[in-house]
């Protein structure tokens, strides 16, 4: 029964959503790239929650809530932290994309430094960090696969399923299928996880969530405060604030919020989104609430990540399974696709087009951008394969990547003396911050209790100002692209009616 309910969930969202975002027109390179830039507020929505309600969010919060306690804590202020800064930096990046017709990142980079070869050289930095994301859904997806199918198949060939399920998915329509699909999986996964979360006491007996808290504070005392139940991971106050530093830095600079911030229709659309996106962050009170459970009901898991799927295999009848691994594939699925659609865009239009053939026509980009999703996902399959990390471990290496695009984004937008020379260096010293020490075995550069990305970050930052200072500045209008507003929109100051003066009488 799991088994056809996964399917009719699975095959009925991808096949109704390529078909309706493919209906009654050819695909051209924006409609593939960033929707047609016709997404109004519901399609919007749900395209920027795809990006929130992942693979992470499903089964790596509860994981770790399963394995460390309260360190896990700090992903709920991601989504609330993350969208003040969202809400000034959204709209701007809209304005600057309608106005210049922008496909990327990489497409902005070139535009505001007036240099095609910076967008080129960060294209790649923008691919590399985005393997371990897509790496993430996969090895998430392979284990809800795993719970369908039961120990008859191995994790590696339902890591190899999973990668070509996301590949044929994104395949024909591109980013419109992706929001599309993304409607269907939010409603579906918030009700799975409310209702495990609600009747997760009674299957396992423990009674109420509030009895199950208290049984974990009898339990496992540590759980609610830090370091959690893994005092030897040092995870500290100080590592709990860098953490969330960081991630929030990276929040905004993922090379997929560009293309859809890019596909709204207005401006209005994207501010009214950074308004009401927070309360998905209201979904990890769930997931931690499951985490916790199933510490009581399933300990002694080898892997953390397979918290919540042990715990409903264990109690939760065969119905609701399917449920849960047909709403956990497409969590797996409909944010693996944007992730490997922007990959592949980001290679078709920056590397391709940018570098290698520079007078490739849309047509020509969209037929390589759509090869490139096969090299992508084969990469970040092997990746995923070679890898045994915790899902919170690996989207923590990728924000640590992507948070060394943050200086010199935000910069582009605040600074007008900022270079070329400044964003390279920067971002070279910033990656060179994040991987040696990996590299080297050394966990941070000051002690154990502190995010390593953020001391990169902050270097960055440094080099980026100071070689930029001593660099030639791009031309005003290239400034112009980042200073000043694109299209005063939103942007241009308020006309004031003129007060109506006296008449003059002789």
């Amino acid at each position: 029964m799991r088994f056809l309910i996964s399917a009719i969930i699975v095959l009925g969202t991808t096949i109704g959503s390529a078909w309706m975002a493919s209906r009654g027109k050819k695909i051209n390179l924006q409609d593939w790239a960033v929707g047609g830039r016709q997404f109004g507020g519901v399609l919007y929505w749900f395209l920027s929650a795809g990006d929130i309600f992942t693979t992470f969010a499903f089964l790596g919060a509860s994981g770790w809530a399963y394995a460390y306690g309260a360190p896990g804590f700090y992903i709920f202020g991601n989504v609330a932290l993350g969208y003040t800064l969202g809400y000034w930096l959204l709209p701007r990046l809209w304005e600057i994309g309608k106005k210049h017709r922008l496909l990327t990142q990489a497409d902005f980079y070139n535009k505001r430094f007036g240099t095609p070869w910076l967008g080129s050289v960060l294209a790649v930095v923008g691919i590399v960090a985005l393997i371990p994301y897509i790496e993430l859904q996969f090895t998430g997806l392979g284990l809800i696969l795993k719970l369908t199918f039961g120990s008859a198949v191995s994790t590696d060939w339902m890591i190899v399923f999973a990668g070509f399920i996301v590949l044929v998915f994104t395949f024909l329509t591109g980013l419109k299928s992706v929001a599309l699909g993304s409607i269907v999986k939010d409603v579906l996964m918030v009700a799975i996880l409310a209702y495990m979360a609600v009747m997760v006491g009674v299957f396992t007996h423990d009674g109420s969530l509030i009895t199950i808290f208290h049984h974990m504070d009898q339990t496992h005392p540590s759980y609610s405060r830090l370091p959690g139940l893994v005092p030897a991971k040092h995870y500290t106050s100080l590592w709990f604030m860098s953490a969330l530093i960081v991630t929030n830095l990276g929040y905004w600079v993922w090379p997929q919020t560009f293309q859809y911030a890019f596909s709204a229709r207005s401006g209005d659309v994207v501010r009214r989104n950074a308004v009401f996106q927070p309360l998905y962050a209201l979904a990890y009170f769930f997931t931690f609430a499951i985490g916790f459970a199933a510490l009581l009901a399933v300990p002694g898991l080898s892997s953390s990540n397979d918290a919540l799927l042990a715990l409903a295999a264990k109690y939760f009848p065969g119905w609701f399974l399917g449920l849960l691994a047909g709403g956990g594939m497409l969590v797996a699925i409909v944010p693996g696709s944007l992730l490997m659609l922007t990959a592949a865009a980001l290679f078709a239009d920056n590397i391709y087009r940018g570098l290698l053939k520079p007078r490739a026509d849309d047509q020509e980009v969209l037929k390589v951008s759509r090869y490139a999703l096969i090299g992508v996902a084969a990469v970040s399959v092997g990746v995923a394969l070679s890898n045994d990390k915790t899902l919170v471990s690996i989207l923590l290496i990728a924000y640590s990547m992507v948070s060394q695009l943050a200086p010199s984004v935000l910069l582009s937008l605040l600074w007008r003396r900022i270079t070329k020379w400044g964003v390279l260096s920067g971002v070279v010293v910033g990656l060179l911050g994040v991987t040696v020490p990996t590299l080297i075995h050394i966990e941070t550069l000051i002690g154990k209790s502190i995010d390593t990305a953020l001391i990169a970050v902050a270097a960055n930052f440094v080099v980026t100002v100071v070689v930029s200072l001593f660099t030639q500045p791009p031309s005003e209008e290239a400034i112009r692209v980042g200073i000043e507003p694109a299209s005063g929109e939103m942007y241009a100051a308020p006309v004031v009616a003129a007060a109506p003066q006296p008449e003059l009488h002789q």
